[in-house]
């Protein structure tokens, strides 16, 4: 599994039938920790489905591959990412990417 910020949405007007209906968002991908596991590498971005509502700059969890793909019934979906989790803080330091600014 990985971990990331989402940075956004992904808007498909044109899909296959086999990709279910739902939110692709962009995640970047954390940088792995030494040692392993957690995220992908400073600057690697992935598009996910999300079945959980997920938001901009929210910290989450990804899996790929198989488990994701079995997630959904039948065996037809083409869905390679699924965000499992969002992540509550943990107090760490690093800032999730910085968001749109808005004018007030």
């Amino acid at each position: 599994m990985k971990t990331g910020y989402v940075v956004g949405r992904v808007w498909a007007t044109k899909r296959l039938g086999e990709l279910p209906s739902g939110a692709l968002l962009e995640i970047d991908l954390e940088a792995a920790a030494s040692g392993g596991g957690g995220g992908g590498g400073a600057g690697e971005r992935l598009v996910a489905f999300d079945p959980l509502g997920c938001g901009e700059g929210e910290r989450v969890l990804v899996t790929q591959g198989s488990v994701a793909k079995g997630w959904f019934p039948g065996a037809n979906a083409v869905v390679d990412a699924l965000v499992v989790g969002s992540l509550d803080p943990t107090g760490e330091t690093k800032a999730p990417p910085k968001a749109k600014s808005k004018k007030a």
